[in-house]
């Protein structure tokens, strides 16, 4: 009983937060289809002039910052909308020709689509009752909402103080599809 606990803390708490992932479940982006880079530089260099390509902001918006980093295989990018609060970090994994999201953490998003996720979070009685700390809400995108619902955008609500208290949003439908609660 504590060990599938254990598991659905790990898998939920780490829902929408920068986690790994297996190659088979990631989005591979071939750059054949894009240009025949043949190296990270110029795989980054292709990120930077078609970053719409490879990253997915909020729908209705465009990142005004966004920066890139490097090491070994390993290509991080942090971008920013100044009309949303938070960043979107995504990490990319680039060998063998293909570049593959191995994971990301989603932040960049609208003040009023937060709130909105929060009050289906606190509808639930429990999760009302134990929500105390700093509060995170993250973007869940549809390939890895899969694992957990159905493919579509999730938000990830998560307050983080004595106890961890989560909740898996569809704002579309206005449901809570999942709560977690630490001992």
């Amino acid at each position: 009983m504590k060990k599938s606990i254990l598991i659905f803390l790990i898998i939920l708490f780490t829902a929408g937060c920068i986690n790994e992932t297996k190659t088979d479940e990631v989005i591979k982006f071939k750059t054949t289809d894009l240009k025949k880079a043949k190296n990270i530089s110029e795989m980054i260099d292709e990120i930077n002039k078609n970053p719409y390509d490879f990253l997915t902001p909020y729908d209705g918006f465009i990142y005004d910052n966004i920066s890139t980093s490097s090491s070994d295989n390993r290509i991080t990018v942090k971008a920013s909308s100044k009309e949303l609060e938070g960043d979107d970090i995504y990490l990319f994994i680039y060998e063998n020709g293909s570049l593959i999201l191995k994971s990301y953490t989603l932040e960049a998003l609208p003040s009023s689509l937060k709130d909105e996720a929060v009050a289906i979070a606190l509808s639930n009685e429990k999760v009302y009752r134990n929500a105390k700390g700093e509060l995170t809400v993250r973007r869940i995108l549809p390939h890895t909402a899969a694992k957990y619902y159905m493919a579509k955008e999730l938000f990830s609500v998560t307050w983080h103080g004595d106890r961890i208290v989560s909740a898996l949003v569809d704002v579309e439908d206005g449901i809570i599809v999942k709560t977690y609660f630490s001992e």
